[in-house]
């Protein structure tokens, strides 16, 4: 962890009492295991495998009976085939929409693993944030109490004390407004990865997330290639290309096939077979299917392009938040956190010596104190930038 972090712990914890401490990598396979949006996704997948098996569907036979000359009632047979190309099209299909649902479950994996990183990263800046602006409350309440103290006694005036009342009641609201922060963040990680417990907290502190991400790095095929989204969508065309490929399957001639007694009694065979064509005469039924088929198909395309746009400009953006979020931590290492704890010190140095008023001492600490909760809004932003990136590129 961060040397400069070693700051923000120097204070009064939370109790331990009722608390479960979650690791990132646990929450993640705790919502793998339990959230719905996970088991209706295999669900679908197994319905399209379901399908699938259903490829080869024959028509039901007719049967029913005949007297042919008026005596005796036999039973007699007629079953329609289709042609075997439409089967062998429709098991293709069915494949196609395996894979699509495969897809499907890929999307919805990444996305949740995403979701939880997100909540887990929001959880972790709750928390240090709350910590943080414990530990400020504490001071400008000491000092609040101070500046009292000093009027009360004649040594400082009522601007002193009023601006000391005043800044303590400000850090005051907003240590209420981050512990209400913190308890939705458990509250929206308790819901995603269903734990019953409540007080949730993490079991890893906030800190810059390691990465071998270079900053100048830039979409390439690599990225689209990975990119569960896209193979999503690029599957989707399949599936609609193979069904137009079905669809003009159906123009082709079947068969029937049936066993029809005809005859009489005195013949030598009391049964006969009948063969024969069936033929797609209604040609505007299937010339509309085959028409609304591949206008499916083309839109299939079309909704590939936009998500490839899509993508490009959210992986830009993505890396543009990396950048810029990266050069301003290298700022807050480098040098901003440094001249936040020379503020703090010499201030405090030159208060107690009475070389600066108190309004100038408070005003530096708000200023070192802002810098210290930018600093921490700026990892959670640049963690945040490395998650989409993540996701985008399906790791």
């Amino acid at each position: 962890m961060n040397k400069y972090l070693v700051f923000f712990f120097l204070i009064i914890g939370f109790s331990s009492k009722g608390q479960v401490s979650v690791t990132l990598d646990s929450a993640i396979a705790n919502a793998l295991r339990t959230h719905p949006q996970i088991q209706f996704s295999q669900q679908e997948l197994e319905q399209q495998k379901a399908l699938k098996r259903g490829s080869f569907n024959l028509e039901n036979p007719s049967v029913g009976t005949e007297a042919p000359y008026g005596k005796k009632f036999e039973i007699a047979v007629q079953q329609n085939i289709q042609n075997p190309v439409i089967y062998i099209q429709q098991s293709k299909l069915g494949k196609q929409n395996v894979l699509l649902s495969e897809q499907n479950q890929q999307i919805t994996k990444w996305q949740l693993i995403r979701d939880v990183r997100t909540v887990y990263l929001n959880l972790q800046y709750a928390e240090i944030r709350v910590k943080q602006l414990s530990y400020q409350d504490s001071i400008f309440h000491n000092l609040s109490v101070a500046a009292e103290r000093r009027f009360n006694a004649g040594d400082a005036g009522l601007l002193e004390k009023v601006s000391a009342e005043t800044k303590s009641k400000e850090i005051e609201n907003f240590l209420k407004q981050a512990k209400a922060d913190l308890q939705n963040a458990q509250l929206q990680l308790q819901l995603i990865t269903s734990l019953k417990d409540a007080n949730i907290h993490s079991k890893d502190e906030i800190g810059k997330t390691t990465t071998t991400i270079p900053i100048e790095i830039r979409l390439d095929s690599t990225a689209i290639n990975q990119s569960p989204l896209l193979k999503y969508f690029e599957q989707n065309t399949l599936v609609n290309k193979q069904n137009l490929r079905l669809q003009k399957s159906k123009v082709l001639p079947g068969l029937s096939i049936g066993y029809l007694n005809q005859v009489g009694t005195d013949q030598p065979t009391n049964f006969r077979m009948r063969y024969g064509i069936t033929l797609p005469l209604w040609f505007w039924t299937y010339s509309s299917q085959i028409k609304a088929a591949k206008y499916q198909y083309q839109m299939s395309q079309s909704q590939y392009a936009i998500a490839q746009k899509t993508y490009s400009s959210e992986y830009t953006q993505a890396l543009n938040d990396f950048s810029k979020y990266s050069g301003s931590l290298n700022y807050y290492e480098q040098t901003g956190l440094k001249q936040a704890e020379t503020i703090i010190s010499t201030a405090q140095r030159s208060y107690e010596a009475g070389e600066i008023s108190y309004i100038t001492y408070m005003q530096s600490l708000n200023q070192a104190f802002e810098i210290k909760l930018n600093y921490l809004e700026t990892i959670r932003n640049y963690n945040q930038s490395i998650i989409e990136l993540n996701y985008l590129k399906g790791q």
